[in-house]
Formats: structure tokens, C-alpha cells, sequence
């Protein structure tokens, strides 16, 4: 075994098998289609916590009530803020790895986009976090003319 290079098995649950058990069971087109779909959701879902969180600012200046009243608003307005956070950060994780897999993804002998089955990946620990964006490589090789190379 050579250090951050693994060959992959077929049963593990690490986060990487994840990434290339979805590429191996959809195809690489359907799995950057889905990345894409995913991270446009996580998208919506930060804009729409943002607008709540600034309706929740905008009330607490416009409203006038109880204690309870402003430390609800205060509690929705920071929730709207947190989600608003995870969200963007998981939209730009899905969107970077899936244009950088796809920007790789044409076989350099034969120019076919997309199609190839993989070899191997970069090695990922177990308690590795998904938003790290790992795997940041994978060896793979077209169906088309048996090219090896790099994607990633």
C-alpha cells in the first residue's frame, strides 16, 4: 500500500464509498447531475433560512410584546442564521467537487466525457467529516478505450 492511495472494496462505509459506490451504482453523468440538483436544493434552502432570518431581525426592531415574544423571535432568527450557514457551506462543497471531478472527466486519449469505471481513490480516514470534500481524486479508466488517469 502506498501512503494516501487505497485500492477500493466493494463493502466498507467509509465517506469516501459514498462518493464511488453513488458514481459506480448511477454512472458519473447521473451522479453530477444529481451533485448539482443537490447543491442548488442546499442553495434554496440557504437563501430561504437568510429571508427568515432577516424577517426574524426585522420584527424584533418592528414588534412590540412579551419577553417570551422577542427570545422566540431571537431563538428562529438565530436558527435561520445557523441553517443559512450549513446550508451555503454544503452548496459549495457538492458544487467544487462535482466541477472538479467533471472538469476531469474526458478521457484524455479518446475524449469521451463521463464514461469510465473506477480504479481507486484517494484515502479517507473514517472520522473524516463529509464538508472536507473528500475524495479530492480518484484513478479511474474509460470504457471506451481503457485509458487510465487521474480525475481530480
Amino acid at each position: 500500500m502506498i501512503i494516501g492511495f487505497t485500492v477500493i472494496e466493494r463493502h466498507s462505509n467509509s465517506p469516501t464509498m459514498n462518493v464511488v459506490e453513488d458514481i459506480r451504482r448511477l454512472g458519473f453523468r447521473r451522479w453530477y447531475e444529481r451533485q448539482l440538483v443537490e447543491g442548488f436544493a442546499y442553495m434554496v434552502t440557504a437563501f430561504l433560512a437568510l429571508i427568515v432570518l432577516l424577517a426574524g431581525y426585522e420584527s424584533l426592531a418592528q414588534l412590540r410584546g412579551s419577553p417570551f415574544f422577542y427570545l422566540a423571535i431571537f431563538v428562529a432568527a438565530a436558527a435561520a442564521g445557523v441553517l443559512t450557514l450549513v446550508a451555503f457551506r454544503r452548496f459549495t462543497v457538492l458544487l467544487s467537487r462535482a466541477e472538479q471531478f467533471a472538469n476531469d472527466a474526458e478521457c484524455p486519449q479518446c475524449k469521451t466525457w463521463g464514461r469510465f469505471e473506477i480504479l481507486s481513490t484517494e484515502a479517507v480516514g473514517e472520522d473524516e467529516p463529509v464538508e472536507t470534500g473528500r475524495p479530492h481524486w480518484l484513478r479511474v479508466r474509460c470504457r471506451k478505450c481503457q485509458q487510465a488517469w487521474r480525475l481530480g
